[in-house]
């Protein structure tokens, strides 16, 4: 009995001790993997994304990816294109957000330098001679350019789009929803920095200022470029932000390995990728997972396809899935990361407590804030100051213009206006070719803001076969930083326009010489109207006409005259939508025994508008009259592929002009245009009625070029007259 008592009493024990080892197995393990979990909660993902122009479009995918997957992004750095994306996802915008703004972009003018047309004075918009190529100095010092564009434009967009989480931020880039760090390169001291506070708009135009590209950035006084020069994947500038797991989104396109170069262009592009491999060998190897991207030989500098390379993103994220998820703990990707939100109520709510102005030389402080709508006591809108920077570009004055909205308090604003001034002085070149009239150039000297008000004297020398000009105009837009406008000038000016017969054919020239002198002012209320009225003193040399039965005789004319304009158009020559009206009347009020007493009034009216993406009409209706007959070089003067089409240009002369048009424009490829219209036009000495009106179509191609709009259009009218119109140039 005792020998089977004790064998039972063993094995109880036995038993028991397997019991205990078994459950300290079981709920150990289970409170080391709860453990883990919870410590899991510790580690940080960090998000590093390369440049790569437009291909870094493709950044969105990657991000859109991580978001569906409930992946946190706790840090994000980027270069280039990557600082652009990692910096608006570090405002708060979600992937999908970030896709609508790169598709509504519109990328074939965001890297124009030119201002906004709808934001320049009317008084400038038709003020200044557009020359094809232009020279700017500064005293002897020739002024070349640090890059193709200064990225004005973008800069704009930029501030749009950070402003308000920045503000919010206190303009430290840590306290944004997500901290950010925008690589970028001192060029001057050949330093590398990881830009983490200041303006955001501003560090992430420097971070993406490609050398020769774009013109350099300033920051804190700093000229920077583009982060790609020394550090294209910030892979390290993340992992000293703290995070333990780095996730890499490499886009930079660099040529195949073991291809080999087909002529100088590509020997330096090799060369240029053999030191961008070289340099981020290291980052590389600091990345936990890699996203490479197949977007094959999609272009740096091709803005089109955008959604394909946001798919190519999100598939090859995707691809890497599994293995980014056995990075980060499922405690981490059990919940999807909190609703982000853009903090803009702060900044929509903050009163403007004062504006400075920094960067300005010459120019008076006045002229800068008078065109700045926001004043010291108002509360801050984006709209407002966003207008206000075009406004202060428009002027002509600067290379670059850019806010910097510093927070006081959560309802406390200070606003720091930045300009860079241009060289003051300009050499403009000019030319253009017209059918019927052959080539015309120009030449014209631009000096402004020689007394830090913005005036402009302009000396300009006009040459050609029918139309030569020399003379001096002396402009002031904004005379004294008021609404007020001044305009003198005096010009000689020898106009040899052709004559036609009924049929169309040349019979020779009609000969004048003048010189004219012209005082004006005027007001300008806003950009997009003025009213002016002048006085004006001419002294008119006719050559003889046999043909027009005219004598040779010299005249001496005052006259004064007014004009009201107003135009939002938002191009002067191919317009998509907006308004152009034009007022003018001239009476003589003096002249010598030679001369005749008249009145000569015109009225023009432009109306454009799309009713589909492409797609443009534009109805234009002109009208001239006068109360007496005009002398012969006052006439109005008609003919061409838009009012006239089958006559040549200016063929026809009369006292009173009638025109009504209605055209269409395609655009079918980039700046390329179809367009045709229909007229119903006259020109006449007697009155006008629509028994004896011309009826023409024309039809053709244009594009707008760098040398100015480009056009080849062919005329017919219902009376039988064709004509092949071909043109290059600006207007002047």
């Amino acid at each position: 009995m005792k020998t089977f008592s004790f064998k039972k009493e063993y094995r109880l024990r036995l038993f028991e001790r397997f019991l205990a080892i078994f459950f300290l197995q079981f709920f150990g393990l289970s409170l080391i993997g709860y453990a883990n979990d919870n410590l899991s909660a510790d580690i940080k993902v960090g998000l590093a994304l390369s440049g790569g122009g437009a291909r870094g479009i493709a950044h969105i995918g990657v991000i859109m990816a991580l978001e569906e997957n409930n992946i946190p992004i706790d840090m994000i750095a980027g270069t280039s294109m990557g600082s652009i994306v990692g910096g608006l996802y570090a405002c708060g915008y979600s992937g999908s957000e970030m896709k609508d703004i790169v598709n509504k972009i519109d990328w074939d003018s965001i890297f124009n330098q030119k201002p906004d047309p709808k934001r320049v004075l009317v008084s400038k918009r038709y003020g200044i001679m557009e020359p094809v190529f232009r020279l700017r100095f500064k005293l002897w010092d020739i002024y070349l350019p640090f890059g193709l564009s200064n990225g004005q434009r973008i800069s704009e967009e930029l501030f749009y789009l950070t402003a308000p989480a920045n503000f919010a931020a206190k303009t430290n880039f840590d306290s944004l929803v997500v901290p950010f760090r925008a690589a970028a390169v001192d060029i001057a001291a050949a330093e590398l920095l990881s830009l983490k506070q200041g303006d955001l708009a501003q560090a992430i135009h420097a971070s993406m200022a490609i050398p020769l590209l774009f013109s350099p950035a300033r920051v804190d006084n700093r000229m920077l470029v583009d982060g790609g020069v020394l550090n294209i994947l910030p892979t390290d500038i993340v992992k000293d932000m703290g995070a333990d797991v780095i996730i890499a989104s490499d886009l930079e396109g660099l040529f195949p390995l073991g291809e080999e170069p087909k002529h100088f262009a590509d020997v330096a592009i090799h060369t240029l990728d053999i030191t961008i491999r070289e340099l981020k060998k290291k980052n590389v190897k600091l990345a936990d997972v890699l996203i490479e991207p197949d977007l094959g030989n999609h272009s740096s500098a091709d803005y089109s396809g955008l959604d394909s390379l946001i798919l190519a993103g999100y598939q090859a994220t995707m691809a890497k899935m599994n293995e980014i998820k056995s990075l980060v703990p499922k405690a981490q990707r059990a919940h999807p990361p909190s609703k982000r939100r853009l903090n803009d109520r702060l900044i929509n709510h903050a009163r403007v407590a004062k504006i400075s102005v920094k960067g300005n030389d010459r120019v008076r402080t006045a002229v800068i804030t008078g065109e700045f709508p926001l004043k010291e006591g108002d509360i801050f809108s984006r709209n407002r100051a966003l207008n206000g920077v075009k406004d202060i570009y428009a002027t002509g004055l600067f290379e670059n213009v850019w806010l910097e909205p510093q927070y006081l308090a959560d309802d406390l604003i200070e606003i720091n206006i930045h300009v860079i001034e241009k060289y003051p002085r300009t050499v403009g070149f000019g030319l253009n070719y017209r059918s019927e009239e052959g080539f015309n150039g120009f030449v014209q000297i631009v000096h402004f803001n020689f007394f830090g008000w913005g005036e402009r004297f302009m000396p300009l020398i006009r040459f050609g076969e029918l139309h030569k000009r020399a003379g001096l105009e002396i402009v002031n837009d904004r005379f004294f930083a008021t609404p007020l406008t001044v305009h003198n000038g005096i010009y000689y000016e020898r106009d040899r326009p052709y004559l036609y017969d009924e049929q169309g054919e040349q019979t020779g020239n009609l000969e004048t010489d003048r010189i004219v002198a012209q005082f004006s002012v005027g007001v300008q209320p806003s950009h997009k109207l003025l009213f002016t009225a002048g006085l004006q003193g001419e002294r008119v040399w006719q050559g003889k006409n046999q043909l027009l039965g005219l004598p040779s005789q010299t005249s001496e004319y005052w006259s004064s005259y007014g004009k009201i304009v107003f135009d939002n158009t938002d191009d002067r020559y191919f317009p998509e939508s907006g308004i152009r009206f034009i007022l003018k009347g001239k009476s003589v009020v003096k002249t010598n025994r030679n001369g005749a007493y008249f009145k000569k009034f015109t009225g023009e009216f432009n109306l454009n508008f799309s009713p589909y993406s492409f797609h443009t009409i534009s109805v234009n209706l002109f009208a001239g009259t006068s109360e007496k007959e005009l002398p012969v070089y006052e006439r109005f003067r008609s003919g061409g592929p838009f009012d006239l089409p089958g006559y040549r240009r200016d063929e026809l002369w009369g006292n009173r002009a009638l025109s009504i048009r209605v055209s269409y424009r395609f655009k079918f490829f980039k700046r390329w245009y179809f367009r045709t219209g229909f007229s119903l036009a006259n020109v006449s000495d007697a009155d006008l009625n629509f028994d004896n009106f011309v009826r023409g179509v024309s039809t053709g191609l244009a594009a707008a070029s760098p040398l100015g709009p480009v056009s080849l259009l062919y005329g017919w009218s219902d009376n039988g007259r064709k004509q092949l119109y071909f043109s290059f140039g600006y207007d002047f």
